[in-house]
């Protein structure tokens, strides 16, 4: 095989390595257009804009806090304007004045920006300074209406009574409550029957 020989082979060679680098740089070119996974309707599917740890997040109403939650673990969305809490949270709620009036915990929470809402989920307590103590597996707190509201099934313990039910709402330091449908008796009920009865002898 002569120079030019040669010379040929290796042109040809060159062209084909071009060609095919130059498809390759297409393809990867096609990939980089595609957009990135983000978040889709469900609730923290995709990738987090923004990964924190061991947070505080204040929630305040005319310069007063509301609200003060911990989580050790949270990813927030931008394009829905949502934060996930998990890892156990801690919220500390508030009255109007600024003096602390009950305590929430629970194993994960949500908080949606802008209307201030937070929901928590996952063996939720929630415990007054005034001793009340309610638990529940999902609850929610809606700032603008400086309420507490559970769907499901509740049990509200007081200094002096035991209730359970389905639907609830209350203030965050749980006065002002109501369960919408009771269900089983009460150390109350049970207390005045056994009144009633004495009574009667």
């Amino acid at each position: 095989m002569g120079v030019e020989d040669i010379c040929k082979s290796m042109t040809l060679y060159l062209r084909r390595l071009s060609a095919l680098l130059l498809a390759t740089i297409a393809v990867g070119c096609a990939k980089l257009d595609q957009p990135l996974p983000t978040t889709n309707e469900a609730a923290g599917a995709g990738f987090a804009d923004q990964e924190l740890y061991g947070v505080v997040i204040r929630l305040t109403q005319e310069e007063r806090s509301r609200l003060t939650l911990r989580a050790p673990h949270l990813r927030r969305f931008d394009t829905q304007r949502l934060m996930l809490l998990d890892g156990g949270i801690m919220a500390d709620f508030y009255d109007n004045l600024g003096a602390h009036r009950a305590i929430l915990t629970a194993n994960e929470g949500e908080i949606v920006e802008g209307v201030n809402k937070l929901s928590a989920k996952g063996n939720v307590i929630v415990r007054s300074d005034s001793g009340m103590v309610l638990r529940s597996e999902e609850l929610h707190y809606d700032q603008a209406v400086g309420r507490i509201e559970a769907d499901d099934f509740v049990t509200l313990v007081t200094p002096f009574d035991s209730l359970a039910g389905y639907g609830f709402s209350s203030a965050p330091d749980l006065t002002d409550w109501e369960i919408k449908n009771t269900s089983g008796a009460t150390w109350r009920r049970l207390e005045r029957d056994t009144t009633d009865v004495d009574s009667a002898k």
